[in-house]
């Protein structure tokens, strides 16, 4: 088994948006690759996928051969949602990242986050329960649904009003049409005027960019470009089999399957092809792929939150349990096999 990836670190990205906030916390969301995988870690970016000769090539020419091959190259999108841009980032590169926008953060009185999106809820949470009456929160999105449109009235009640209870100003319904003019990600010492199409006007002195996630397919779009769909991810089969290739995988957000991209998910896809290629090797039938309901869970900063299951929408305080508090960190530094390193004071 070989794990390939441009990074030298894991990103637990479920941390992104308090790791944007809250001093010290991205070290918490960066885990070595060479401390779990050793030898067995290869880093690198696949630049072509070579179904012919069953390998692929590295940016530094590098061959690498395999029996099978797992895709799972995620999704890309603006900072501090995802940690994709540079794709190489090291261990140093991500936490002065991180460490720079939780200084721009504190330094502003006026954000307008633009995108309502997990990434954008989340972010909102964050620095309103931990900035609470001292900074004003701006939210943007052009549509009344916000987090995820397939959510039902009592979810997005329940999510705006824990929002607003925070101080969360909330503008749905209306898109930001001067994107491209303002400031991304640095605070200013004059006020930007934040322009809707609908004519609406904000102040900010810090607009962060927390717009729509898409695949990312820099490893197969030069070979694979026939089996990807228009968005950018790899159609696959029941098996999560890419279409024409038994032995080519596609997990997690870059395969085509017709669900609520999550975490959750992505590890059921592994489970999955996990269990498959043991089957396979004991001559056993493949076992399908068959999504679950609808689930989503949110964090509103670190003492509430928000959770639905197939249209049940669960209390606060049981989202704020099962993922606001710890965000998942101790059971992911768990399976890579590492200890959660301290904070520093």
């Amino acid at each position: 088994m070989v794990l390939i990836d441009p990074k030298e670190v894991f990103h637990h990205n479920m941390g992104a948006m308090r790791a944007a906030v809250e001093p010290g916390f991205v070290i918490k969301t960066l885990i070595p690759y060479n401390k779990t995988f050793g030898d067995n870690f290869k880093r690198g970016m696949v630049t072509s996928i070579n179904p012919a000769s069953n390998s692929v090539t590295l940016d530094n020419g590098e061959t690498v051969p395999f029996t099978h091959l797992y895709i799972a190259t995620g999704s890309k999108g603006p900072f501090p949602g995802k940690l994709t841009n540079p794709m190489s980032v090291s261990m140093e590169e991500g936490k002065s990242l991180y460490n720079g926008i939780v200084e721009q953060v504190e330094k502003a009185d006026n954000i307008v986050l633009v995108g309502g999106g997990p990434v954008g809820v989340e972010l909102a949470g964050e620095i309103a329960t931990d900035y609470a009456g001292k900074k004003k929160v701006t939210l943007v999105h052009p549509h009344e649904k916000i987090a995820d449109q397939n959510t039902n009235d009592k979810f997005q009640a329940n999510l705006k009003g824990e929002l607003e209870k925070l101080g969360v100003n909330l503008v749905l319904g209306e898109r930001v049409s001067n994107l491209d003019s303002l400031p991304m990600g640095c605070t200013t010492q004059n006020l930007n005027t934040v322009k809707t199409d609908k004519g609406k006007e904000i102040e900010a002195n810090l607009v962060v960019p927390c717009t729509g996630l898409r695949p990312n397919a820099s490893a197969y779009q030069s070979s694979l470009g026939d089996q990807m769909e228009k968005n950018g991810s790899l159609k696959v089969n029941e098996y999560l089999q890419v279409e024409g290739h038994k032995n080519i995988y596609a997990i997690g957000d870059c395969a085509n399957v017709k669900e609520t991209k999550l975490a959750y998910n992505a590890g059921c896809h592994a489970d999955l092809v996990t269990k498959n290629l043991e089957n396979e090797a004991k001559g056993n039938e493949l076992k399908p792929y068959k999504p679950s309901g609808f689930f989503m869970a949110l964090s509103i900063g670190r003492n509430a939150g928000i959770m639905t299951s197939g249209g049940w929408v669960m209390p606060s305080w049981i989202a704020k349990n099962v993922k606001a508090k710890q965000l998942f960190v101790p059971m992911t530094w768990k399976n890579m096999g590492q200890p959660i390193p301290e904070m520093k004071k």
